[in-house]
């Protein structure tokens, strides 16, 4: 005979993510926008001190990434979750920016990216 659990919660809310261990995590979409409003292809910046490095230091001034990906083409698109973040969507767009238009040792833009703020989903969009 199985086991059922005693006061089990399936969801606390539909469209939110659910955390049944460890702290709460929050889930941001990166899109690294240049000066010149085009994209940075990041899978041609990871090296040590190019620009997803410097990415990764800023976005880890206020919290631990968990997960991150890097999207395998073109669209400068970046998914991270963190542990105890002390971002908010608007504020990690401001400290991005705020890098400007020399990051890393190839001297990437970074002025006009976009970050929202996230649920876990797991498909391709």
């Amino acid at each position: 005979m199985p086991i059922e659990p005693k006061n089990f919660k399936v969801t606390n809310a539909i469209g939110s993510t659910d955390n049944f261990a460890g702290a709460e995590v929050q889930f941001f979409h990166i899109t690294i926008v240049q000066s010149d409003s085009s994209v940075l292809d990041l899978r041609a910046e990871l090296d040590f001190n190019e620009t997803m490095h410097n990415l990764i230091r800023t976005i880890m001034e206020r919290g631990t990434i968990l997960y991150q990906r890097i999207d395998n083409a073109a669209t400068g698109r970046i998914d991270v979750s963190m542990e105890r973040s002390g971002w908010t969507a608007a504020t990690l767009q401001a400290a991005i920016r705020a890098m400007g238009d020399t990051v890393g040792v190839n001297s990437k833009s970074v002025s006009l990216s976009v970050v929202s703020q996230t649920e876990l989903k797991l498909d391709n969009s």
